[in-house]
């Protein structure tokens, strides 16, 4: 297992930066994620995207572009970067 080390004085930053994160994340997905197929299937919904460690990457750069001391054009970037690398589990609407 991989962990991500982080200066303490990041650590309330980024934990406050998660929920962030991933209400973005859904909200471009267009579907709630979920851990594991098994939560999936066992909240019956149709339009739910297991998470993938695609995902949480795209997670990570979400939080990164929120809390690091970045430039405009940096957070841009990464932001940019995070929904194209969401973008192949995209719901979309007919």
């Amino acid at each position: 297992m991989r962990r991500l080390r982080l200066d303490d004085d990041l650590a309330e930053d980024v934990e406050a930066a998660i929920p962030q994160a991933l209400a973005e994340a859904e909200v471009f997905l267009d579907g709630k994620l979920y851990a594991t197929a098994q939560a999936k299937a066992d909240a019956q919904d149709l339009r739910g995207i297991v998470c993938t460690p695609d995902i949480i990457a795209a997670q990570l750069l979400l939080v990164d572009a929120l809390v690091a001391d970045n430039g405009e054009d940096a957070v841009e970037t990464k932001r940019t970067r995070a929904f194209n690398m969401l973008r192949r589990h995209r719901n979309m609407g007919a």
